[in-house]
């Protein structure tokens, strides 16, 4: 599991919000500019990691924890031109990567809205190799 958070506007100005608040982000696009392999993007933004690859209630745990410490950052992103979203990718299909679930309590997810943040679960195959592996399912 890989929580990014993910900061993208129209009129946001990447570069001007993560020095402003000390983020190093993953990466950072502006609108109109190829990135690195030739995608041009409507909107601006960034992405950065913002916890460990721990799995279940240690894992929510850990986001919001991040979450509350930079609850300042956070709520500046629409009033910067941004909008806020917190992507939890998972990798799906082989055992030595299962999840069996990661819960959020109403008290975590009322933290997300009190900060503007949207929560996004995207779910990525995992390679073929790990198809491969022999073993039971999780």
């Amino acid at each position: 599991m890989r929580p990014v958070l993910r900061v993208t506007g129209n009129e946001f100005d990447p570069q001007s919000f993560v020095k402003r608040f000390g983020f190093g982000p993953d990466l950072v696009r502006r609108a109109g500019i190829p990135d690195s392999v030739g995608r041009v993007r409507s909107k601006s933004g960034f992405n950065l990691t913002i916890a460990a690859r721990d799995s279940g209630e240690a894992f929510v745990r850990n986001i919001c924890e991040w979450v509350d410490a930079n609850r300042l950052a956070l709520q500046a992103v629409e009033a910067s031109g941004g909008s806020a979203e917190i992507d939890v990718g998972l990798s799906v299909g082989a055992s030595g990567q299962f999840t069996v679930s990661v819960t959020w309590t109403p008290s975590q997810l009322a933290l997300l809205a009190e900060c503007g943040v949207d929560l996004c679960v995207s779910a990525y195959p995992s390679s073929n190799a790990d198809d491969a592996r022999p073993g039971p399912a999780v």
